[in-house]
């Protein structure tokens, strides 16, 4: 596993438990992942959990926020 994507686990992983009753785990590890790719080569590598965990709670809050946005994707299965 590399630093990147245990980073993405664990931001993540406190994300779902914040947001939990609220966001479905699969929306908020959706989330996280495009914020990742969003940061990828732009933030400095010790920066960058932090940043990701900023970055992404604000697009949660925003959809939360959003009602008239369309729906916060939900898992098939």
């Amino acid at each position: 596993m590399t630093v990147r994507s245990r980073v993405a686990d664990e931001v993540t992983t406190w994300l779902t438990g914040e947001f939990a009753g609220r966001v479905p785990a699969e929306a908020v590890q959706l989330v996280v992942r495009a914020a990742a790719r969003d940061l990828d080569g732009r933030v400095v590598p010790d920066d960058r959990g932090d940043l990701l965990y900023r970055v992404a709670r604000a697009r949660l809050v925003r959809l939360l926020a959003a009602p008239d946005q369309p729906r916060i994707p939900r898992s098939r299965g």
